[in-house]
C-alpha cells in the first residue's frame, strides 16, 4: 500500500484550485474509473463505466474533483489523476473548472477542447453557469505546487442542459 502525502489545502493561494468544490451548497460526487489520466476540473463523459474527458458540451457526466494527498514529491506538479485511478467526479453542485478563455460572472458555461470550458455562444450546449469572473492565464490562475491553470467557479446543470439557439 502507498504511503500518500497529506495535501491540506491542496497549496492554493488565492482563487480556488481546479477541481475545488466551490461552495458550501449541498453536492453530488460518485466515483468512477478513467483508463487515461486525467486533469483536475474537466469535464468528462461515462460510457460503459468509464470516464474519458470531454469533448463538448453534449454528453457530460461531470466534472473531476482535485485530490487531497500527493503520491510522492516527485508528483507534486502534476495537476492530475492517473490512468486506472478511482476518480471523485461532481454530479450537481457548485465546481472550480479549468478555463480556455476569459469568463463573466453569469455567463452560461459549456465545455470545449479537452473538457475545458468556456462560454457558450449560439450552438452550443449550456452545462451550467459561472458564478464568478475568470481570467485566463492572468489573476484568477491557479499558484499551487502542481503549477498554474486558470480557473472559475461553475454551479452544474447537468440534469436539464440546453442549446442556446442561433
Amino acid at each position: 500500500m502507498a504511503n500518500f502525502i497529506p495535501q491540506g489545502t491542496g497549496y492554493v493561494s488565492g482563487p480556488l484550485g481546479a477541481g475545488t468544490i466551490a461552495s458550501n451548497q449541498p453536492y453530488v460526487v460518485n466515483t468512477d474509473h478513467a483508463t487515461v489520466a486525467t486533469p483536475f476540473g474537466i469535464a468528462v463523459t461515462k460510457a460503459k463505466n468509464i470516464i474519458a474527458p470531454a469533448a463538448k458540451g453534449t454528453g457530460v457526466y461531470g466534472v473531476t474533483l482535485n485530490r487531497n494527498y500527493i503520491q510522492s514529491w516527485d508528483s507534486r506538479d502534476v495537476e492530475q489523476w492517473d490512468a486506472k485511478d478511482e476518480i471523485p467526479v461532481m454530479r450537481s453542485g457548485a465546481v472550480t473548472v479549468q478555463i480556455s478563455a476569459d469568463v463573466k460572472a453569469g455567463d452560461p458555461a459549456t465545455v470545449g477542447a479537452n473538457g475545458v470550458f468556456k462560454t457558450a455562444v449560439s450552438g452550443d450546449t449550456v452545462i451550467g453557469q459561472f458564478l464568478d469572473d475568470g481570467k485566463f492565464n492572468t489573476s484568477s490562475v491557479s499558484n499551487t505546487d502542481f503549477g498554474q491553470v486558470s480557473t472559475a467557479p461553475v454551479q452544474l446543470n447537468l440534469g436539464a442542459p440546453y442549446t442556446i439557439a442561433g
